[in-house]
């Protein structure tokens, strides 16, 4: 694990330990669960970093399982299911999943866009309660370490890509899987 991935997973601990008590609250306005990949069949940007730790995931994954991964993301077309996504609708590489996959499904804030909030269509609908202490506090830390993290790791302006561009793009992976 390189020190980039291990300042990304001590940030990735952060938003999964923020999001739990969201969903222990609301579990029964959320219907994330594993087999739902409704949200899985959009194209999420992700940063290099986080390309990184999926592609750690790839090289980590059984061959045969990198390879069906591979051969997904090269034919990838918007609006399909992400490569990453199983036959039985759970992530392959799920340890490895980036930001947006670990916090998608609660009401998601954006500091470029404090007035709204996203969530996913499927989830709390006709909820009026939100607690915007649980749910906005936190997101706005997330963002404040987003940046200490970028800073911290040199990282200049970001090369967002989709899941699927990072995962095509993974080198030497299709050669070690024929």
């Amino acid at each position: 694990m390189t020190p980039r991935s291990q300042r990304l997973r001590v940030h990735l601990r952060i938003v999964d330990g923020d999001v739990a008590p969201v969903v222990a609250r609301y579990r029964d306005h959320i219907q994330c669960r594993p087999g739902c990949g409704e949200c899985c069949r959009q194209s999420f940007a992700v940063s290099e970093v986080e390309g990184e730790l999926l592609r750690e995931g790839l090289a980590a994954a059984e061959p045969a399982t990198r390879a069906a991964i591979v051969a997904l993301a090269r034919a990838y077309a918007p609006g399909t299911a992400c490569p990453a996504l199983g036959s039985d609708e759970r992530c392959l590489l799920y340890a490895h999943r980036p930001r947006i996959c670990r916090k998608y499904g609660i009401p998601l804030w954006h500091p470029e866009r404090p007035h709204e909030l996203k969530t996913c269509r499927l989830n709390f609908r006709g909820v009026a309660d939100l607690d915007a202490d649980l749910i906005v506090e936190p997101q706005a830390g997330w963002a404040a370490d987003w940046i200490a993290l970028r800073e911290e790791l040199g990282l200049g302006r970001q090369d967002n890509r989709s899941i699927a561009a990072w995962l095509a793009e993974a080198p030497n992976l299709s050669e070690e899987t024929s």
